[in-house]
């Protein structure tokens, strides 16, 4: 099945995911601020949103790779792709959270520093103690960075052996979350969990969109069981009304979505604002920094009595929109300048196979 470069509601999703997280936080800062509720997120325990993102991560591997599987020597390029996607962004925001936090103690965050936290977050490695990376939405880079290294597999072997890997890691990850293994270590809970099907999840919508022709109708429904799929959960996980985990529910919901978004998008030419083009390709740096943003504003709001002077509606907007600001300034200027920059020091001369694979990734920017 022929398949474009561009995925244009795809992109769109990718600018719309990174806005339903920080509400989240901004709720749940709001509230133990100000005690001012302003949506359901006030009482969920995440959004749900990385795990679209996981299932995403997935989705768009083997949508851009799938053509350089069974090539060891690529695998080097994905690796050294995906590093310079992650880390270095990465550490300069966790500097500028050291920066802050050491300058302004006891202020804005109360964080128990020791020498396997801070080697463990920089590296983005999951550690004895489980704790989180010192920034903390980080956390789901852990798990990121621990699928790319598992999605080389398609590289390094041939895939009559790296299916039926990853297939049994699928299987053992769903015996883990069932608790059929009840081995009790934290690296086993890191291995076999349940982020791992969703993002092989999102593997499988990505194979089945290409290898399938997909009824429009049908892709539509998709997209909008899916978006039913998030206030679902959420509204079940404050009520019960079935036994459904909340990732689980969530991640079954992104699935939805994706497998829709992207049949259509390969049957239909669509177009959205280049503003929500370039937010999609901001979100990666609006995901990494808007919880830096938040914590210092909102405490420099109640210090400031903006609260009491605009209201809990207002001082909301006003969280979101200095979030959204901060992180496409901290994509324009420090993410964009700094991958060129990389790319062009790492890959001095570019393969055919290479020029092709930034081709595809210019369609959706893939973090």
């Amino acid at each position: 099945m022929a398949v474009r470069k561009k995925l244009v509601l795809i992109q769109f999703s990718r600018a719309l995911v990174p806005l339903m997280v920080m509400l989240f936080h901004a709720a749940e800062s709001m509230k133990a601020y100000f005690d001012y509720d302003i949506s359901i997120f006030t009482y969920l325990p995440i959004s749900g949103g990385v795990n679209y993102f996981f299932a995403l991560s997935g989705f768009m591997m083997y949508y851009i790779y799938r053509e350089s599987f069974d090539k060891p020597g690529q695998a080097k390029s994905f690796l050294l792709n995906r590093f310079i996607r992650i880390y270095p962004l990465y550490w300069i925001l966790t500097c500028v959270f050291l920066l802050i936090l050491f300058s302004f103690p006891g202020q804005f965050w109360e964080v128990d520093i020791n020498i396997e936290a801070v080697l463990t977050s920089f590296l983005l490695l999951p550690n004895s103690s489980e704790a989180e990376p010192l920034l903390l939405v980080a956390w789901s880079l852990v798990h990121t960075v621990f699928f790319y290294i598992v999605f080389s597999l398609f590289f390094l072997v041939k895939r009559n052996i790296s299916v039926p890997i990853l297939a049994a890691w699928a299987l053992l990850s769903v015996a883990f979350y069932q608790g059929y293994i009840g081995i009790d270590h934290y690296l086993i809970r890191f291995f076999f969990n349940l982020y791992n099907i969703i993002f092989l999840a999102g593997i499988l919508c990505a194979y089945a969109v290409t290898h399938f022709k997909w009824n429009i109708k049908w892709s539509a429904a998709f997209v909008m069981i899916g978006l039913l799929g998030f206030p679902f959960t959420w509204i079940n996980y404050l009520y019960h009304f079935v036994n459904l985990d909340f990732d689980l529910g969530t991640g079954l919901a992104s699935v939805f979505i994706i497998l829709g978004l992207a049949s259509i998008d390969l049957q239909k030419e669509v177009r959205i604002p280049a503003f929500f083009h370039y937010l999609g390709n901001a979100a990666f740096s609006i995901y990494l920094s808007h919880n830096l943003i938040l914590d210092v504003s909102i405490d420099l709001y109640s210090r400031l009595s903006i609260y009491n002077a605009a209201g809990g509606l207002i001082t909301t907007v006003l969280v979101m929109a200095l979030m959204t600001a901060a992180g496409c300034a901290v994509h324009s200027f420090v993410e964009e300048p700094l991958i060129a920059a990389l790319k062009k020091r790492v890959f001095k001369k570019k393969t055919i196979v290479q020029k092709k694979l930034e081709e595809k990734e210019a369609g959706v920017h893939l973090s």
